[in-house]
């Protein structure tokens, strides 16, 4: 489990992105899909920084279990 921490305009930017996702799709399901996906996306360009950027970002693994409810 990770924690991200975003300024306003990037928390709206997403939620606009993810809103946009839910309205394309007519099934929960796919919509869920497509939120993953694309929540994959971002983790992939964010290590991608991290990796080329060292400075600018720190990736760290929390091995505590997620809790849902």
């Amino acid at each position: 489990m990770s924690i991200l921490h975003l300024d306003a305009e990037a928390q709206a930017e997403l939620q606009a992105e993810a809103e946009k996702l839910i309205a394309r799709y007519a099934s929960p399901l796919e919509t869920v899909k497509a939120l993953m996906a694309y929540n994959c996306e971002l983790e992939t360009q964010i290590l991608a920084l991290a990796h080329r950027h060292p400075e600018l970002v720190t990736v760290s693994y929390d091995d505590t279990p997620a809790v849902i409810g």
